[in-house]
């Protein structure tokens, strides 16, 4: 039998601190997925998570190289794994919601530095102006097990954001 991976070690502490949310109805856990994609031999555990009108996703991922690494010769090094969340809400003024999106999420998450994008998209013909926002924050810095003392860090983020995204949802 095999020690936990990096990955499992990671996805144990993130899944347990997202429930201790859920059991104490700050957030409700609508969706979680553990997948191992046999193609490319990688594993990647999602949360999907709602407060008022807003949803968010959190996705750990390891790759090929990361996950067999760790398996076959785990005192070869550091295996770290990729850690993405993303934002759903709808919208009704793409120009000064995303803005003002874009400055409130540069606040909350500076000391974690994310790339942050917003896609927008509409269903044509529907005569209601909203607009799907979707934002997507990387983070450049894969994560290991040293992480773990960042993660209830990172879930005030995620709830401090899911909280202030209640301004511009619709």
């Amino acid at each position: 039998m095999f020690d936990p991976t990096v990955f499992d070690n990671l996805k144990v502490v993130l899944e347990g601190a997202m429930y201790d949310l859920d059991f104490n109805e700050d957030i409700d856990i609508t969706d979680r997925s553990d997948t191992v994609d046999l193609a490319k031999m990688s594993r990647s555990y999602t949360l999907t998570l709602t407060q008022g009108k807003a949803d968010a996703i959190i996705e750990l991922t390891t790759d090929v190289l990361n996950w067999s690494g760790e398996i076959l010769a785990p005192e070869q090094g550091n295996y770290p794994c990729q850690l993405y969340i993303e934002f759903l809400l709808k919208i009704n003024d793409i120009d000064q919601d995303c803005s003002a999106i874009r400055f409130r999420l540069n606040q909350i998450w500076r000391s974690f530095k994310p790339k942050i994008e917003q896609n927008i998209s509409f269903v044509y013909g529907n005569t209601t102006p909203l607009f799907d926002n979707q934002i997507l924050l990387s983070f450049k810095d894969e994560i290991g097990e040293d992480f773990i003392a960042e993660i209830p860090f990172l879930i005030e983020k995620l709830v401090t954001t899911l909280s202030a995204l209640e301004a511009y949802a619709q």
